[in-house]
C-alpha cells in the first residue's frame, strides 16, 4: 500500500514540506521545517494541551483529533478554521498561517 503525501506551505514565508498521510502536521513540520534555515526547535508539548502548534487553516482539510484541551484550542476558534496541528492529520494540501514560533528571513521580501 503507497501512503498518500501531502504539501504543507507555510505562510508568511512561503516555505513548502511534505506531509506522509499517517502523520500529523507537527510531526512534518518538525521533520522538515522546525530548527531548519534559522526556525527555533519546537518547545511545545505535542499532545493538545499547551496552544504553541496553533496556527490558522487557510486552505485545505485535516482530520482534527477530539482529544484536546479546549483551553488551547475554543470551540469558536475552531470553527473559524485554526487548528491544532499536534493534533491535525493532513486530507489535502494545506496553507498555514503559523502563529508562533515563526522567525522571518531578512531575505524573505514577504516578512
Amino acid at each position: 500500500m503507497v501512503s498518500s503525501q501531502y504539501t504543507i506551505r507555510i505562510e508568511p514565508l512561503g516555505k513548502e514540506v511534505m506531509a506522509k498521510e499517517e502523520e500529523t502536521v507537527l510531526e512534518a513540520l518538525r521533520r522538515q521545517f522546525y530548527g531548519r534555515d534559522g526556525q527555533p526547535f519546537f518547545p511545545g508539548c505535542r499532545r493538545g494541551g499547551c496552544a504553541y502548534c496553533k496556527a490558522e487553516l487557510l486552505k485545505g482539510k485535516v482530520d482534527h483529533h477530539m482529544i484536546y484541551s479546549r483551553a488551547a484550542l475554543p470551540d469558536e476558534e475552531r470553527n473559524k478554521n485554526f487548528i491544532l496541528t499536534c493534533q491535525s492529520r493532513p486530507l489535502s494540501d494545506l496553507t498555514l498561517r503559523l502563529l508562533k514560533g515563526v522567525h522571518r528571513s531578512p531575505n524573505n521580501k514577504n516578512s
